[in-house]
């Protein structure tokens, strides 16, 4: 009797179809994962912007600052430095001082959805 021990083309071609399904659906949830990180991060930096606007206009007792002055006016005294996106998106640019001073929207778009999120004074 002549029997030969190993695995038949069949079985070799099952294991690797299912190992390369498995490795997609991991690379799969862990793109959708990181995206979520990042608009995580996104929103909380847009959150520390607006905290340090609110201390501020209560610190100085007027208004919020003008276009292009976030970096001049809240670092060092009330950020540590100003925020940079996790794909290097500068929020500063997207700082707008609307009206008399008293109101202002920061908008950013989150990578997963691709809508825009904005953070507003109260």
């Amino acid at each position: 009797m002549n029997k030969k021990n190993g695995f038949t083309l069949i079985e070799l071609i099952v294991t690797v179809t299912i190992i390369a399904i498995l490795t997609v659906m991991g690379m799969i949830s862990y793109s959708g994962t990181t995206k979520k990180a990042r608009d995580n991060r996104r929103m909380a930096d847009l959150e520390k912007i607006r905290i340090a606007l609110e201390l501020y206009r209560q610190g100085t007792g007027s208004s919020y600052p003008a276009d292009g002055t976030l970096s001049t006016k809240l670092v060092p005294n009330y950020l540590q430095a100003l925020p940079i996106g996790p794909k290097g998106e500068n929020y500063a640019g997207s700082y707008d001082q609307t009206g008399t001073g008293y109101t202002y929207i920061i908008t950013t778009t989150l990578e997963e959805t691709g809508v825009g999120y904005s953070v507003t004074n109260p």
